[in-house]
């Protein structure tokens, strides 16, 4: 966004870019990988909503185990990081919440991993994988700063005076003997200048 401003008869143009942070490029790197293994996961084994089917469908991408189902939920998760990830604030808030989600959840996972092995197809594997990328999230949500950036370049000079003050010439003073009483004198109305004293 461009704005003018005038300040001591300067006229400058303002160039205000959009804030930005860290954090978006994390949250849509942290987006990027879910989405592109959840959405593997989910072509290799079908989109089925059945609960009698899902944990018939089973797949396996970069050493994590999934069903239909939980590859379709990290899909989603990783689309609404890429999605919060367009502002810096909403890239805090997103990978703060989602930060805490998937940390906990990771380590639920990973402590007792049979418990989501039927409808979830998950391991181990998969809780760790889950609370190292919560960890990234938190961390990175709560460190990142939001940057703005200004830049004001001047558009037109006007109304710059020119004048100089005028000097005041001291005093001539001229040495020598001088008859007593003898002092040349400047007729009045003379402007600028100055008596002559002897000494």
């Amino acid at each position: 966004m461009v704005t003018q401003q005038r300040v001591d008869g300067a006229s400058y143009h303002v160039t205000e870019r959009a804030a930005w942070s860290p954090a978006q490029f994390v949250a849509v790197a942290a987006g990027l990988v879910l989405t592109v293994i959840g959405g593997v996961a989910l072509a290799r084994s079908g989109v089925h909503l059945s609960s009698s089917v899902i944990p018939l469908t089973r797949s396996s991408v970069a050493g994590l185990e999934f069903t239909s189902m939980s590859a379709l939920i990290q899909l989603i998760v990783g689309i609404v990081l890429l999605i919060g990830g367009a502002y810096p604030y909403s890239a805090k808030a997103t990978m703060g919440v989602f930060g805490v989600v998937l940390v906990a959840f990771g380590l639920i996972v990973a402590i007792d991993p049979t418990a989501f092995a039927t409808m979830w197809g998950f391991s181990t594997a998969n809780g760790v994988f889950y609370a190292v990328v919560g960890a990234v999230l938190l961390i990175g949500g709560v460190a990142s700063p939001v940057f703005f950036s200004k830049r004001r370049t001047v558009a037109q000079q006007s109304g710059v005076s020119t004048s100089e003050p005028i000097a005041i010439q001291p005093p001539v003073v001229v040495a020598g003997p001088v008859p007593a009483g003898d002092q040349t004198t400047v007729p009045s109305g003379t402007v600028g200048a100055q008596p002559v004293q002897h000494v």
